[in-house]
This record gives C-alpha cells, sequence and structure tokens, in this order.
C-alpha cells in the first residue's frame, strides 16, 4: 500500500508545464496563387479542434504541435493531409480538382460503439511510437491498459490472458495474429503492414458486442479507404527486414497496393552476438495483396490476402536435453467486405477463410497443428441523429488438426526417452444473433447497449451476452465512460484440455479523461471475473496515466497501473493469479530538435510475476532421471522485477516533393539489465540458472518514400 501511495504521488505530482502553442499560415490554389477564404483546417486527431482561413486566406491554430497532423479541405480542391514540422508561418497549396462523371466518393464505414473508444491510433501514431518498432500490435503493447508481461506482440488488456484479446481486421477476427509463434502461441511481431492501416480502435475493456469473439479487449484494425491520386512506394532497409510496398490507382474506380518483406536473421545476430546467443536463426517472408472497388457513390468492396512462411531455431535447454528447437510455419487469409448505403441505412458483408501449418520440434518430439478457420458476417446498420443501431449474423467456424510426437513425461526429454503419439480433429461452429444500439438523450450524453445470443450446436451451451454503456461529458476537455458487460467465447482445446471449452466473463470498468492542448490525464477502475473449465479469476485494479509537454520541445508520458487478482480452482483452492501486480510504471519522454530530428527514451518498471519454484527432486530409476517437485500454488513465489531503458532516435530527411526518408536507431535495454524470464536445472535440480529477457540489442534503418 505504501508502494501505491508513493507511486500515485509521483504519478500525479509530476510537473508537466503546457505550453499552447500555435501555428499560423495561409492556403492558397497551387496552379493561381489565389488566396482560398473560407478553406476549413482541422487536427485529425480530433475534428473539434479547428478554424478556416479569413478573407486573406490566412489563419491561426492554437494548441498544436509538431507531429501533429492537418485536415485540410476545400469545396473544389482535393483534400490534403499536412504534417505540421515546424511552428513557423506555413504556406498550404491546395489542387483543384476538375470534377467528372465517374468522380465517386463513399462514405467510410461507422462504428456504432466508436464513442466509447479508449484509444483511437492512425497510422502516424505507429510510425512515431518508438515502442511500436513500426509494428502496429506493438504499438498497443506501449499503451497504458496494456499488461504484458513478456516482450511479445500477444496483448493482454488490464490483467486478462492474452487469448482473450480480440483482434479484428476489417471487420473479421484474426487468429494467431503473431510472426514466429511458439507452441504456446507467444510471438514477437504482429502480421500487419502499417503501411496500409489507417486507424486502429482499441478497447482495453468491455469490448462492443457489434464484434463479440472477445472476453477481455478488442483491438479493430481497419485499412484505407483513400485511392490514391498517383502511384507511391516505399522501401523499407534494415538489418533484419527487407520490404516494398506500392499503391497505385487503377483508373478513378479501383485502388491497389502489393506489400512483401523479407526477414533474415545474419546481420542482425552479428551485429548482437551476446545479446542474441540462443537465437540459431529466423526467417519470414510474406506476400500481401490489397485491392478496393468503388462501385459507385454508395458501394464498396474490398479484398485482401495475406501470405506468410517463417521460421525460427533456437537452442533449447532442459536438465535432460540441450539441443536446437525448431518451428516452421506457413499460413494465408482472405478478407473480403462489400459494404452498400442507403439514405440513413447501409449493409455490409464480411468475410475471412484462413489456413495455417505449423510444425515444431526437437529430438524425438515433432508435432504438427493445421488450421483452417471460415468467417461470415451480414449486417445491417441505421444511424439518426438521436438513435443508431446494427444488427446482424456472424459464423464462425474453426477446425483444428493436431498429428504428433511428445515426450510422455516433462523432466524426461531427449533422444531415447520415452514418447506419445496422438493425432485428432476439434471444431467449433459458432453462429451468433446480436443487436446494438446507441441513443443521444442530450448533447453531452450517450447511452449504449448490446446483446449477442449465440445458436448452439452439439455439445455446447447456451448463452445471452450483454452489455451497457454510458458517457457523459460535463466539458469539452472532460468525459466520463462507466460500462458493465458479460461476455462468451468458445476456445480451441490448450495443453490441459481435449476438447473446445467456454470461457465466461464479467466486467465493470469506469474512465475517466481529460483533455486540454496538449496536457492529457486518464484514469480508470475496473473489476473482472473470468470463469473456464480449470476455475475463476477474479480481478480489481487501477490505471492512470498522464502526458504533455515539459517545454515546446520536450515531451513526455507516465502511466502506474495496480491490480489485485485470485486464481480460484474448482477444487476450491486460491492463489495469486498470474497478473497479480503491485505495479507496472510505463513512461517516455521525446525532445523535438530543429531539422526533422527526435530523441526518444522509454522505460518500464514492473513486478515480477509469480512461478512455483522446484523444492526438491526425487531419482527415478526407471528413466535414470530426476523427477522435480513443485510447490504449491498456494506458495508461490515472486521473480525479481523488470526494469527496461530504451533509447531511439528519427529523422525525416525530405529529399523532394515526392521523395522523403525516414532514418532510425534503437538501443533496447540499453542499461543491459538482466530481467529474468525463466530458469533451467541441471540434471538433479540442486542447481538452477536463470535465462533472460532480451539483453541490450542494437537496430536501425530507413523507410525511402518515393
Amino acid at each position: 500500500m505504501k508502494l501505491l501511495i508513493c507511486s500515485l504521488g509521483l504519478l500525479f505530482s509530476t510537473p508537466f508545464v503546457v505550453f499552447c502553442q500555435s501555428v499560423k499560415g495561409t492556403i492558397t490554389d497551387t496552379s493561381s496563387g489565389e488566396v482560398l477564404i473560407g478553406a476549413s483546417l482541422y487536427l485529425k486527431s480530433d475534428w473539434r479542434k479547428g478554424t478556416s482561413t479569413d478573407v486573406n486566406g490566412q489563419f491561426s491554430l492554437e494548441g498544436i504541435d509538431i507531429g501533429d497532423t492537418l485536415m485540410v479541405s476545400y469545396i473544389g480542391y482535393r483534400e490534403q493531409l499536412y504534417i505540421i514540422t515546424d511552428l513557423q508561418h506555413i504556406q498550404i497549396d491546395l489542387e483543384p480538382v476538375v470534377m467528372n462523371m465517374t468522380e465517386v466518393v463513399v462514405e467510410a464505414e461507422y462504428l456504432v460503439a466508436e464513442e466509447f473508444t479508449y484509444k483511437k491510433v492512425n497510422r502516424l501514431d505507429i510510425y512515431m511510437n518508438p515502442s511500436a518498432k513500426a509494428d502496429p500490435l506493438l504499438a498497443v503493447n506501449s499503451l497504458p491498459s496494456s499488461t504484458t508481461l513478456d516482450e511479445s506482440a500477444n496483448i493482454s488488456f488490464r490483467g486478462s490472458s492474452p487469448a482473450g484479446t480480440g483482434i479484428f481486421f476489417n471487420n473479421v477476427p484474426i487468429y494467431d495474429p503473431v510472426r514466429f509463434s511458439q507452441l504456446n502461441g507467444i510471438g514477437t511481431f504482429g502480421i500487419f503492414n502499417t503501411a496500409i492501416v489507417d486507424e486502429m480502435l482499441v478497447f482495453p475493456g468491455n469490448p462492443p458486442l457489434e464484434y463479440g469473439n472477445t472476453t477481455s479487449g478488442l483491438i479493430a484494425i481497419k485499412t484505407t479507404e483513400e485511392i490514391p491520386e498517383t502511384a507511391s512506394n516505399t522501401v523499407t532497409l534494415s538489418p533484419a527486414s527487407f520490404g516494398f510496398m506500392t499503391s497505385r490507382p487503377l483508373g478513378d474506380k479501383n485502388a491497389l497496393a502489393v506489400f512483401s518483406n523479407y526477414q533474415p536473421s545474419g546481420i542482425l545476430k552479428a551485429m548482437n552476438a551476446s545479446a542474441l546467443e540462443d537465437i540459431e536463426s529466423f526467417r519470414s517472408a510474406d506476400l500481401g495483396i490489397n485491392f478496393m472497388h468503388r462501385f459507385n457513390e454508395t458501394s464498396v468492396f474490398k479484398l485482401f490476402n495475406y501470405s506468410l512462411t517463417e521460421g525460427y531455431d533456437f537452442n533449447y535447454q532442459s536438465p535432460t536435453f540441450n539441443g536446437t528447437f525448431r518451428q516452421n510455419k506457413r499460413r494465408n487469409f482472405t478478407v473480403a467486405n462489400f459494404r452498400k448505403k442507403t439514405g440513413r441505412s447501409q449493409f455490409t458483408l464480411n468475410s475471412n477463410t484462413s489456413f495455417s501449418n505449423a510444425e515444431f520440434g526437437f529430438a524425438d518430439m515433432d508435432i504438427a497443428i493445421d488450421n483452417f478457420d471460415v468467417f461470415f458476417s451480414a449486417n445491417y446498420q441505421y444511424r439518426h441523429s438521436k438513435f443508431n443501431a446494427k444488427t446482424g449474423i456472424t459464423v464462425d467456424y474453426r477446425n483444428q488438426r493436431f498429428e504428433g510426437t511428445y515426450y510422455t513425461f516433462d523432466h524426461a526429454e531427449g533422444p531415447g526417452f520415452p514418447t506419445t503419439t496422438s493425432e485428432g480433429t476439434n471444431d467449433i461452429n459458432r453462429p451468433e444473433l446480436y443487436l446494438y444500439t446507441k441513443y443521444y438523450p442530450r448533447e453531452n450524453v450517450v447511452l449504449g447497449g448490446g446483446i449477442r445470443k449465440n445458436l448452439p450446436g452439439d455439445g455446447q451451451r447456451h448463452y445471452l451476452s450483454g452489455q451497457l454503456n454510458v458517457k457523459v461529458e460535463p466539458g469539452q476537455a472532460t468525459s466520463l465512460i462507466v460500462a458493465w458487460g458479460k461476455y462468451h467465447k468458445y476456445a480451441l482445446p490448450q495443453n490441459d484440455t481435449e476438447t473446445s471449452f467456454l470461457i465466461e466473463s464479467d466486467q465493470i470498468s469506469a474512465d475517466l479523461n481529460w483533455k486540454k492542448d496538449r496536457l492529457r490525464f486518464s484514469s480508470s477502475l475496473f473489476g473482472k471475473r473470468t470463469r473456464d473449465h480449470a476455475g475463476t479469476t477474479e480481478l480489481i485494479g487501477f490505471e492512470a496515466f498522464v502526458s504533455g509537454n515539459l517545454t515546446p520541445k520536450l515531451s513526455g508520458q507516465l502511466s502506474y497501473t495496480l491490480i489485485n487478482g485470485t486464481t480460484t480452482t474448482k477444487e476450491k483452492l486460491e492463489y495469486p493469479a498470474a497478473y497479480d501486480l503491485n505495479y507496472f510504471i510505463r513512461g517516455n519522454l521525446n525532445y523535438q530538435f530543429s531539422g526533422y530530428w527526435s530523441v526518444n527514451g522509454m522505460f518500464i518498471f514492473r513486478e515480477g510475476p509469480f512461478h512455483r519454484p522446484v523444492t526438491g527432486a526425487s531419482f527415478d530409476p526407471s528413466l535414470e532421471v530426476f523427477e522435480p517437485t513443485y510447490a504449491a500454488w498456494t506458495e508461490q513465489q515472486r521473480r525479481s522485477g523488470y526494469s527496461t531503458v530504451d533509447l531511439s532516435f528519427n529523422r525525416l530527411i525530405p529529399v523532394r516533393e515526392k521523395l522523403s526518408i525516414i532514418v532510425f536507431g534503437t538501443c533496447n535495454n540499453i542499461l543491459n539489465i538482466k530481467n529474468i524470464r525463466t530458469y533451467t536445472y541441471d540434471f538433479d535440480y540442486t542447481t538452477r540458472e536463470a535465462e533472460y529477457f532480451s539483453r541490450r540489442t542494437v537496430y536501425f534503418g530507413a523507410v525511402i518514400n518515393f
């Protein structure tokens, strides 16, 4: 408790100084040079903050800083995105548009529950986030609501298991959305290319039931729907990634983007030999195609296909084995979307077909897992100034086939030890009906609610999910969101189960947000109860976040999370939950130099998780190995705390109008801190040795846009 009080005192007494900065400029016609009177400007991240040009074509906008993005529009001219790179007087030239019968404008899809979004992240936010490494999922993992206890792209929200987090891409669920995933599903990077991402909506708790398929948080990724005016290309060069993307219009109604990446390990390992000594090699190659067609001004079709092949070899140690663990994977998924708007109504069809094959093995162990997923949804949405509703049906079919040989005993691994061979298939077929509504009783009050009902198949239970949301804005800068929800999800077998099982979750949360100019504060109180085949986990937590400017060029942010959690088994045995944490502190400082340079320092300090230490071992004469004895679940111990400090820089180099280069560099764990990931033991379990998370690693690269 003293730690909590001290941490909160530090958090809320941080002396942030806010400098209300302004930008002035002129908007003109690019061909004639004439000033444009009444042109509209607003921040892309906050449409409520905007202005228009006066009779001289000039404007002034308060409370904006370097890195902000302006949306500039004027009737008869092409809309333009303008990134603020300095605070001097700027001039923005707009290009006239010659309208013709083939030019169409399709209104973007509208999320009914968007007012209850905790965080909206756009493409620029991902690129400018030094913790993200240009990866959308890693960008989410840097948010204060993320409580991930490893260095992976598998996201835990507010103390929930990453398995409960829903990842949606263009309105369809994507399972296993990470690269280099292990048997437990943990992977290091996401599979989504940031260049095609328009925005991400992040719900760390009480996700909207218009999506479903989640018992924890939700990440909804949407691709861009803009048809580019001209072709553009991007090349990415770094020690472990060589990528290319091209985007171009195909006439007035079509757009095509193609991207590919190749990731080898040789150069990166040579640069960081001691830090990556346990990684023998990794490699991956992918190809993505994103196509869009606009039938007319009310209808649009999108098609996205992604293929990936990857491999990962690392040194695996156990008391009876020391050698190479091999894993290889191939996967493909195809997402199709159709949307038609008629008056106040909108119809959407979404589908996804996905398959993957993963192979894992070392010594005599050899496991193959094949997954095949099909998703389809048909939806109807109605919009009114006071009332919005969305309803539909979703069908989510999953098939998993397991075939393999694995060691019979965990303490006897290696050539010659007993193995077990098995194979089997599991299916989940889950059709659901849903209804989500939203009502505006007053200008500053939003009420939302929804239900979701399954149509159970053989061996499945009936369930009814429900949700209620209330958002109140006492002032333009303040909002309060209170939410309750009951969620359900069927999961495929895990290590301790042979059949699919139902997960149920009850959640309640209250989120307070305050924002003025460049200063932002938010806090949350939340509680969860999750039940599955193994037992019940109850969590109650607190989260606080503050960000702002210390000087005009120096900005920073700081967050603190506290979670108290207990797990109770079916046998009524109670012990601390996996995400029971007295503190999880993260923050960063960013300094913006003149000339497009910026330097960022990041830090994380969190309490170590619980584990069951080995208390002894007995000799098994039949196998001629020692069998360990572990402490009881009620006598778990914490590992030492985790702490790391990272340093990064980036610079934008504008070469000419259509050629720019972004160079970047990072040094992760710059202090080379030894953060314990797990322990390995010798043959008789008398000596243990710590295995660590990433040690100091150096990385750099460049992104070329032309």
